[in-house]
């Protein structure tokens, strides 16, 4: 296995792993925020830039996305490579000032703003990261939303920026926005689960037994399909019109227990 030098720590590594999982394998932290397990490395974030040196000489590459297959040397706490980090954080807070999981990261990295002008307030929570272009379009294959627009107008957004009737309402989106931009807004008085800010709306499935809401319809009938392709089980169809506690109180019931010796999932 190929051997990576990290600031002085050596760790071996599978040969095709990435230097950030070499990092992390070393204890050594590098910053991120378009890096998901979920989807394929985007590398469009930037922060994660470290100073590989070859041979006499240096480059900046990106963590996330170079992949191990010799022995390197990595520096990562060297003064250019903090310097071209520090310098990416400023220019995602200009577009996102106000993201408080921004503002984190950038106090973990000694930085407290930007000396740069902030982008308008339709545009300054996104900070085009494109994770969840690919949560949508690799994981759950729906490909609802897409970039749009050019420069400081580039923009996360449904086809002509109207409600898409691709999107199921799933939420992965949302999960994998590092900033908080993706939110999932439930509307108890139509029964919708609305994804923000694409206004996508759709119904969601109310359990049969105490009324309460859960999954999105499509959610729903897509796990429906991909189950009865593999099985005809009655009861899955059963317990899967139900929410989680009165799935719970069906299992209590089945094995005869009481209300208080319920176990919480």
């Amino acid at each position: 296995m190929p051997t990576v030098n990290i600031d002085g720590i050596r760790v071996q590594v599978p040969e095709g792993a990435t230097i950030l999982e070499a990092a992390r394998r070393a204890g050594v932290w590098i910053p991120t925020l378009c890096h998901s397990p979920a989807v394929s490395e985007q590398a469009t974030c930037r922060l994660c830039l470290v100073e590989l040196e070859r041979k006499g000489d240096s480059q900046l590459v990106a963590s996330c996305s170079y992949p191990v297959r010799r022995d390197l040397a990595v520096r990562v706490g060297s003064p250019k490579a903090v310097r071209v980090r520090r310098g990416v954080m400023q220019l995602l807070l200009a577009r996102s000032p106000e993201s408080a999981e921004l503002k984190e990261l950038a106090a973990r990295m000694g930085l407290a703003g930007t000396p740069y002008p902030t982008v308008t307030e339709s545009q300054r929570n996104c900070i085009l990261c494109g994770l969840c272009v690919a949560a949508c379009e690799e994981a759950i294959g729906a490909s609802a939303i897409g970039f749009a627009g050019r420069g400081v107008e580039r923009v996360v957004a449904a086809p002509f920026r109207a409600p898409s009737e691709a999107c199921i309402a799933c939420g992965a989106c949302a999960a994998v926005c590092p900033v908080g931009t993706i939110q999932v807004r439930i509307h108890e008085d139509s029964g919708e689960a609305e994804i923000s800010p694409f206004k996508s709306r759709s119904k969601l499935l109310a359990c049969e037994s105490c009324g309460a809401r859960m999954v999105s319809v499509p959610v729903a009938a897509q796990m429906m399909k991909k189950v009865q392709t593999k099985m005809d089980w009655e009861e899955f169809r059963k317990r899967s019109r139900l929410c989680p506690d009165c799935r719970r109180k069906l299992a209590a019931a089945a094995l005869g227990l009481g209300q208080g010796e319920i176990r919480k999932e």
